[in-house]
């Protein structure tokens, strides 16, 4: 594994009433910020199988979605030959 070289995450310090809490310029260490752990995680693993297709709902009472008989397209009495 690498050395990790990313500075460490931090989030700003809070005061018991929530408001932010100010650094003391007199102290070496920044009082407004204050470190947190982060989990290291593992990488997740792919799942590379073949998913069944889906088809749609297969009942009349789907709505719009439902599956149709085909219609062959008619302009009158001229039809087409394709299906």
């Amino acid at each position: 594994m690498e050395p990790n070289n990313n500075p460490p995450k931090r989030r700003r310090a809070r005061k018991a009433d929530g408001t932010y809490q100010a650094n003391n310029p007199e102290t070496k260490t920044n009082e407004a910020w204050e470190p947190v752990e982060v989990e290291a995680s593992l990488p997740k693993k792919q799942d590379y199988s073949i998913k069944p297709k889906v088809g749609g709902p297969s009942d009349k009472s789907g709505g719009k979605y439902s599956k149709k008989p085909s219609v062959r397209p008619t302009f009158g009495k001229v039809t087409s030959t394709s299906s």
